[in-house]
């Protein structure tokens, strides 16, 4: 936490050479660029909707299509404290006095340890990553991507309209949510995204043969390099197909309720089930909650149980269930939610030993009113890839509709 105390000294020098506290003082409503300092030689942008309402400022953090509307917990001093709505991190800032910066501090507790990074902001209209001129080249469409020199295959899914570009990347693990961007005048591609949680930036350049070279950034010091060829057939293997039963028992696992009490599942007779395997500190299964929660009042009326088995960060038991109720109450998650261990893949195996493996988080497992499990299913596809997630919701609700009806 020294790099917070740090801030906070900056903070309190600049109001003492202004002679006066900046209590009083509020900043400009509109468009702010914003610069996370990920180390010393890179920085992140991103964008922010401030207005003013009742006197207190209203922050909006914007990737493409993505709007996360802060929370204002606190006002201490000149210190506005900003919770993320769903993610377990905040943004404590100070707005300078001219209303038109800011400098602030960025704590991600989803880590074993809080990381805290220091990022600075200012009003500004022009396009998140203040490139100049209109690209020659268009990166619209479906692109086969491969992280790490190969190892990882992927799908770029690409949207560009002049200058500025969305997208996402699939992967069968999950989808890299919304990324927000743009292409520069020697048709380079930038894109970035901060959700609370990643702070991800993407770079690459488009050659002559529609072939993208670039470097993917994460955090503080993550890097890898990206390849991308546009292919509008490019297609992962069916997530479906990832995770498999080894066994033919009743489907059957042992987890610990929030209040810390053994819970034993067993199918119930004429009853659906919805298994989620996750853990509150991954966006891709936060954003699979969303969907549960939207479609969990219907379904539970036509019989369906909805249960949660999170896996999560913390030293012991303790710790991870503190971590997981304030996930429930962040979420407001309508449905049961159990501690299945600490965040492992392997712990994981371990609760649903039924299967051969685990992959990702989220894994989904479907059973129907027989105990018979017709569906495990890896990864997410979420709001962020488009008509990716409108086709997953089709095909799940489809299931569920089948299941209602039977026997």
């Amino acid at each position: 936490m020294r790099k917070v105390c740090l801030f906070f000294l900056i903070c309190i020098k600049i109001a003492s050479q202004n002679g006066h506290s900046q209590s009083n003082l509020l900043p400009k409503s509109g468009r702010w660029h914003g610069e996370l300092s990920l180390n010393d030689r890179l920085y992140l942008p991103f964008e922010i909707d401030i207005s003013i309402q009742k006197k207190k400022p209203i922050l909006v953090i914007r990737n493409g299509d993505e709007e996360i509307k802060l929370i204002l917990n606190k006002k201490k001093n000149d210190f506005f404290y900003y919770q993320f709505p769903e993610m377990d991190s905040e943004l404590i800032l100070c707005f300078n006095e001219n209303g038109i910066q800011l400098s602030g501090e960025w704590i991600n507790y989803n880590k074993a340890k809080p990381v805290s990074i220091p990022f600075t902001a200012y009003l500004n209209t022009e396009t998140r990553f203040l490139v100049s001129g209109q690209p020659s080249k268009n990166y619209t469409g479906r692109w086969d991507v491969y992280f790490k020199g190969g190892d990882e295959h992927a799908i770029g899914l690409f949207n560009q309209d002049g200058n500025i570009v969305t997208g996402t990347f699939l992967t069968e693990t999950g989808d890299y949510r919304y990324l927000a961007g743009n292409v520069d005048e020697n048709n380079a591609l930038y894109l970035s995204s901060f959700d609370g949680t990643h702070a991800y930036q993407f770079v690459g350049n488009l050659d002559k043969n529609e072939h993208i070279t670039g470097v993917f950034y994460s955090g503080q010091s993550y890097q890898t390099n990206w390849q991308g060829k546009r292919n509008e057939s490019a297609a992962l293997r069916d997530p479906d197909s990832l995770s498999q039963l080894i066994n033919t028992n009743p489907f059957s696992f042992d987890a610990t309720a929030l209040n810390g009490k053994k819970y034993h599942f067993n199918p119930q007779k004429n009853k659906g089930t919805i298994i989620q395997i996750m853990g509150s500190w991954c966006p891709n299964c936060i954003d699979e909650t969303n969907y549960f929660k939207e479609i969990y009042s219907h379904y539970n009326a036509l019989g369906f149980e909805f249960i949660a088995v999170a896996f999560e960060l913390g030293k012991d038991k303790k710790e991870q269930l503190t971590r997981l109720k304030g996930f429930v109450k962040r979420c407001k998650v309508p449905y049961t939610v159990l501690l299945g261990g600490k965040k492992s893949a392997e712990d994981a195996l371990m609760v649903f030993s039924s299967l051969n493996k685990i992959m990702s988080f989220p894994t989904t497992i479907i059973i129907d009113k027989k105990g018979v499990v017709r569906r495990i299913h890896t990864g997410f596809s979420g709001p962020g890839t488009g008509i990716e997630f409108l086709n997953y919701k089709t095909y799940t609700e489809k299931l569920l509709n089948e299941i209602t009806q039977e026997n």
